[in-house]
């Protein structure tokens, strides 16, 4: 018990005897030093420079956002909590865990310590015990780690900071024994990242004992006792826009402990594209051509960015996962047809396959039960006219008159019928978009499609037939 509020700073001259997998080690080596007496945020600072003098990014997961990784580097140097505001779904929580790389892979704690104490400077109770009375100490690696608390409004004292078992003290049981407090998921983040997810959702009176925590960096327990056990975690914290629905207000006084960044959507439609590349589900199956994720990319930003009148119906807009999704349910029906490379009617004939990612994503101002479908078609049909524009003004204009004379000569195109190549103005176009030869076929449809689209000499018979309208 006398050790509680005491201090306690292990080192060779009053260690016990630890032992690492069976074997007796020497902590203090120069192999096993770089495992513990190190605060959290050493290490980070380390990696940082480590990454800066190596030219390369430490946040190579992070899509664009050059400025927010800029001020997460300061932020983290200067030993600053962290909190993430923006809406739903543009990497805040990806963001925290790409933080959890700058710590070591593994550290060194004792063994079947809750919160993994360093064996040198050691925090919980039982630990300081341990090391101070016992001859021998056995220690563990652990492996680098991110904690996720969740904003919940019904959250307890003891289910975020911890708890004493009055059970426990009742049977005799000291507070230092390892039985009698069970730390909450705070403590859990000792040595690691704790992630505040949508920390307004905290209630206050909660929130008021983290200022504890992120100015003494110690807790108090639910019996209103200030127990010093020290927290060595990096605080990070996200929320969504102040105007959001259901979205709580942080206190003041934990705002003050706290450096907002702002974290918003993908900047472009190439940076679009790429994170959904990156977070897709289905790994493998047909390939989405770049103008099929153009449009589908197209169709989220349209729905976020204002850009047409249909947009502006829209009162909650679509995250990354909407364009993630997109991109998995075409793969998936495109798979299931039997095609090797997505094409337009992959999409459904109303385009189920978009509202399918589309529909719980988007909120509108005003629903009738019809009226997100018909929304969503709208943005769907923009997104397939802008990329057809930019792929019919790709067609060389030498190039224009031939095609359309040999599209001329068949009464109807039946694109995953037609060979191409029959055709030889329109195959090289074709081999202008297509990048491998399984893209033929869907490069084949949208050429016809844009031309359709832009011109009108074209009309669509039935999904993936066409056939010349000219005169």
């Amino acid at each position: 018990m006398e050790y509680i509020f005491e201090e306690v700073i292990i080192k060779p001259s009053n260690a016990p005897k630890f032992i690492l997998d069976g074997e007796e080690v020497d902590i203090w080596s120069d192999e096993m030093l770089r495992y513990h007496s190190r605060n959290i945020i050493d290490y980070v600072r380390e990696n940082i420079y480590s990454y800066e003098r190596r030219g390369e990014d430490p946040f190579a997961e992070i899509v664009g956002k050059e400025s927010e990784k800029e001020m997460v580097k300061n932020a983290l140097m200067s030993n600053s909590n962290i909190l993430f505001k923006g809406r739903k779904g543009y990497g805040k929580t990806t963001f925290s865990k790409a933080m959890a790389k700058l710590l070591p892979e593994k550290l060194l704690a004792v063994k079947d310590c809750k919160i993994h104490d360093d064996p040198t400077h050691p925090t919980c109770f039982s630990c300081k015990r341990k090391l101070l009375e016992e001859n021998v100490v056995e220690l563990t690696w652990v492996p680098r780690k991110w904690i996720r608390i969740p904003g919940d409004p019904m959250m307890t004292t003891r289910q975020l900071i911890g708890g004493i078992s009055i059970q426990k003290v009742r049977e005799g049981y000291e507070l230092d024994h390892p039985e009698v407090f069970t730390p909450g998921r705070v403590l859990k983040a000792h040595r690691g990242v704790a992630y505040f997810d949508e920390l307004g959702a905290i209630p206050s009176a909660l929130q008021t004992l983290l200022h504890e925590l992120l100015e003494e960096r110690q807790i108090t327990t639910p019996e209103g006792d200030i127990i010093p056990m020290k927290i060595d975690t990096i605080f990070v914290a996200s929320t969504n826009p102040a105007n959001y629905k259901g979205v709580a207000d942080i206190k003041e006084p934990l705002m003050d402990r706290v450096e907002e960044i702002p974290i918003g959507p993908p900047e472009t439609l190439k940076e679009e594209i790429e994170i959904a590349l990156r977070n897709m589900s289905l790994k493998e199956g047909a390939i989405l051509p770049e103008w099929h994720m153009d449009i589908l990319a197209r169709t989220v930003r349209y729905a976020r960015n204002r850009e047409l009148k249909v947009s502006g119906q829209i009162e909650l807009e679509p995250s990354c996962r909407a364009t993630i999704k997109l991109f998995d349910h075409l793969r998936a029906s495109a798979t299931r047809r039997g095609h090797k490379a997505a094409m337009l009617s992959d999409y459904g004939n109303q385009y189920e396959v978009v509202k399918l990612g589309m529909r719980s994503r988007i909120g509108l101002e005003y629903d009738d039960g019809n009226e997100k479908d018909s929304v969503i078609e709208n943005l769907v049909e923009e997104a397939i006219n802008r990329t057809g524009s930019r792929i019919y003004t790709a067609i060389p204009k030498e190039s224009f008159g031939v095609i359309m004379e040999e599209i001329s000569t068949f009464d109807e195109i039946d694109v995953e019928k037609q060979n191409p190549e029959d055709m030889e103005n329109v195959w090289k176009v074709i081999l202008l978009l297509a990048r491998r030869p399984e893209e033929v076929m869907s490069a084949f449809e949208i050429l016809l499609e844009s031309i359709r689209r832009c011109t009108g000499l074209i009309e669509r018979i039935s999904p993936g037939k066409y056939a010349y309208a000219g005169s």
